[in-house]
């Protein structure tokens, strides 16, 4: 395993000094160094979504002539795909650029089942997209970053660097301090299952959201057969939600959203405010940081949540930060398209284990 500072200070060397992107757990303590370190000459700026770090990038070169770093996980590849080849490629703009990925779904690896396809073809679609790619291990990393940099600089186009799971070593950093007048996500959870009826629709968003929900739903022994796990897509179950919501008029739809998934894809709320025409409760657990990468901060740690939900067409916002106020605001009786914005503490069920359904068997018991 290669330490965070010793993978970094090849890149200073090299005179790279911008860095920009999207949390990854593979890429997790590179990033929190990142993060804690502070040095005039290093810019450290966390995006939305994957295409915007691109478009960070951009902007960055076209203001110094100077190679940004982009990282991100595999998984977002699809999202940095559009600015990449629309804008970046050598024979549009022709933008210089290290693309540092985080590879999940490594073949023979095991890991979570929304990683296997893109751990299959993240080469080949690096291929597709005319970026050369280099593979990462513990002794090539030096020369590879070297060749990776004399390319994007002669050939004025981006290059990848792959990153395989377990590379860097594990860093050690402060815990976030806890509010302790803030409960847990998971408490929270239980206080919507209590208040959910039978026929009530749940879609839950990608991370320990949906994974702490099938645990407990497990421990109710409930069938699965209202409530969807995304597994995979982040940012997009509240349209999957809307949608559902639309086509099957019966009953409440719960939203179960997550911070870093809202800011991902924030331009939803719009589409959900515009065309919601049945109960939907939107559920946004406020943590404040990207729990399941490692804790890393939003690209926005502090937005106005509240003034958001109202611009996008919402009818009713509330924000909490009790489970006593929680529970008597699911109790009455609400408009047809709420918000709720649920302040947090960081932190998860121990040892919170994955589904252990697979995700086409889910899809074949549920009952909208």
């Amino acid at each position: 395993m290669i330490q965070a500072k010793n993978f970094l200070d090849e890149f200073i060397k090299k005179d790279i000094s911008f860095f920009a992107g999207v949390p990854d757990s593979v890429l997790k303590s590179f990033i929190s160094y990142l993060t804690l370190i502070k040095k005039k000459n290093i810019t450290h700026r966390i995006a939305t979504n994957e295409g915007s770090a691109i478009a960070l990038g951009i902007g960055y070169n076209l203001s110094t002539k100077k190679i940004p770093l982009i990282y991100f996980q595999n998984s977002g590849l699809g999202h940095a795909a559009n600015p990449l080849y629309t804008m970046a490629d050598k024979r549009i703009y022709s933008i210089p650029m290290i693309l540092l990925i985080g590879r999940r779904g490594f073949p023979k690896e095991n890991d979570e089942p929304q990683h296997y396809r893109i751990g299959d073809i993240t080469k080949d679609l690096l291929k597709l997209l005319d970026i050369p790619a280099f593979e990462i291990n513990n002794k090539n990393y030096k020369k590879q970053i070297s060749k990776s940099i004399i390319l994007s600089k002669k050939k004025s186009q981006p290059v990848a660097l792959i990153i395989p799971m377990n590379f860097f070593d594990k860093l050690s950093e402060k815990k976030n301090n806890n509010n302790n007048k803030l409960s847990l996500r998971n408490d929270y959870l239980k206080i919507v299952l209590n208040n959910k009826k039978s026929k009530d629709r749940i879609i839950s968003s990608l991370g320990n959201v949906s994974r702490e929900l099938f645990v407990l739903n497990e421990k109710r022994k409930d069938d699965h057969s209202n409530i969807f796990y995304t597994i995979g897509a982040m940012g997009h179950a509240n349209q999957i939600a809307l949608e559902i919501s639309l086509q099957k008029k019966n009953n409440k739809t719960f939203i179960l959203d997550g911070d870093g998934s809202i800011q991902m894809h924030m331009g939803n709320l719009l589409t959900i405010g515009k065309n919601s025409k049945n109960k939907i409760i939107h559920i946004l657990f406020n943590n404040k940081v990207h729990e399941s990468t490692g804790f890393h901060s939003l690209a926005n740690d502090n937005p106005n949540y509240k003034m958001i939900f109202r611009a996008s067409g919402y009818e009713g916002v509330f924000e909490v930060d009790s489970l006593e106020k929680f529970n008597k605001i699911l109790r009455q009786k609400n408009k047809n398209l709420i918000a709720i914005i649920v302040n947090i503490n960081p932190g998860t069920i121990k040892n919170l284990p994955r589904p252990s359904k697979k995700p086409k068997d889910l899809k074949k018991i549920l009952r909208f």
